[in-house]
Parts: structure tokens; C-alpha cells; sequence
């Protein structure tokens, strides 16, 4: 092979390995919005609460434990989508659902898709790892939800500053704690299992390649 035919078949195994990482990266991102929007879905609400339970956080926290950095990427676009229109959140989607009392906790998402995606960054995803990017993330998510919560109390329930710091803090917070530590750990679960069912197919298809 002549030096010039070495460097257009170099060439177009680096285009090829372009394009497969571009097409997997895409496939990631519509995987990872259609989990966000089926999750907000899955959903119920009670008379304690504007805020229904759902699962969006145990979907959040797997893609953050499997994405890791990349993790902010789907949960964008999974905002922007509905923003744009798409029905997608809990109870709908469109650019008026920055008014909606739940708003806060999508913008959470976000923050929590990079702040845990950044701990949970590395080659090896540790138990320390695992445990500190989801309470991290568990955090972020109720700081953003229960600012956003208390100021729709306060601006469009007309509930007074103290009221609304006291209510959002209970129908906000408190009352999805037990519902959430069961979702990280259900996420943790299902990251640990993904991971050794990955282990397993690189095993063999390490086997089946050599000689």
C-alpha cells in the first residue's frame, strides 16, 4: 500500500469513526428524552401539593450515573422540546409553562444533569461516586424546585413571604423525600446492573473476536 492510499483509507476509517460517535451521540439524546417525558408521564398527584410524584428523578439519576458529563445533553433538549411546544412535561408543554408551579423543578433537571454528570465524571464509577453525584443531584433539584415554588406561592397564589417559604418547604420538599431515596435507590440498582450487563457483552465479544 502506497503512502497515499494509506492515508485515504486512514481517512475514511477517521470519518467512519466520526460518524458512528456522532450517530451514537444522537441516539443517546433521543433515548434519554423519551425516558424524561415518559417518566413525567408516569405520574400522580395529591391534595397536598402542586406538584405531582412521578419518576422523572429515578430516570434523571440513571442517566446521570450512565452519561456522566454528557448527561445534561438529553435533559436540554428534553426542556427545550417542551418549551417549544411538545407535550412533554407532566401536564403538557409550551412556552407558558415557565408560569407552571413546577417549572423550578425542570430547571433543577438541568442543573443537577451537570453538576452530578461532573462528579460522576472518570473511568470508574466508585460507590463514593455513585452516592455523592446522586445526593448532589437529589439536592439541586429540590433547591431550584422549592425557590421556584415558593416564589409562584408568593407572586401568583398571592400567599404571603412567610407562608409561601413554610408551604413550599412541606408540599416542595418534604413530603417526596421517602419517595425519592427509593428512586436513587432503584437508580444506583439499575446503573450496577446495566454496568455488568455491559461488562458481559464487551466480554464476549472480546471472545469472539480472538483468534
Amino acid at each position: 500500500m502506497s503512502r497515499q492510499e494509506y492515508v485515504e483509507v486512514s481517512a475514511r476509517a477517521g470519518v467512519s469513526r466520526v460518524l458512528a460517535r456522532a450517530g451514537y451521540e444522537v441516539l443517546e439524546v433521543a433515548l434519554g428524552v423519551l425516558a424524561l417525558a415518559a417518566s413525567s408521564k408516569a405520574r400522580f398527584a395529591t391534595p397536598l401539593s402542586p406538584v405531582p410524584f412521578t419518576l422523572q428523578t429515578l430516570v434523571l439519576l440513571y442517566i446521570i450515573l450512565v452519561l456522566r458529563e454528557r448527561a445534561w445533553r438529553p435533559v436540554l433538549s428534553y426542556i427545550a422540546l417542551g418549551l417549544a411546544g411538545l407535550p412533554v412535561f407532566a401536564y403538557g408543554g409550551g412556552p407558558a409553562y415557565v408560569f407552571s408551579p413546577t417549572f423550578g423543578y425542570l430547571v433543577g433537571l438541568l442543573l443537577a444533569s451537570y453538576a452530578g454528570g461532573r462528579l460522576a465524571s472518570g473511568r470508574v464509577l466508585t460507590p463514593r461516586k455513585l452516592v455523592l453525584s446522586s445526593l448532589v443531584s437529589t439536592l439541586v433539584i429540590y433547591a431550584a424546585g422549592y425557590a421556584y415554588l415558593t416564589a409562584w406561592l408568593a407572586a401568583v397564589a398571592r400567599t404571603s413571604l412567610a407562608a409561601a417559604l413554610v408551604a413550599g418547604l412541606v408540599s416542595g420538599v418534604l413530603i417526596f423525600i421517602p419517595w425519592d431515596l427509593l428512586k436513587a435507590l432503584a437508580a444506583a440498582g439499575l446503573v450496577v446492573a446495566t454496568n455488568k450487563v455491559r461488562a458481559r457483552l464487551l466480554k464476549e465479544l472480546k471472545e469472539r473476536l480472538s483468534p
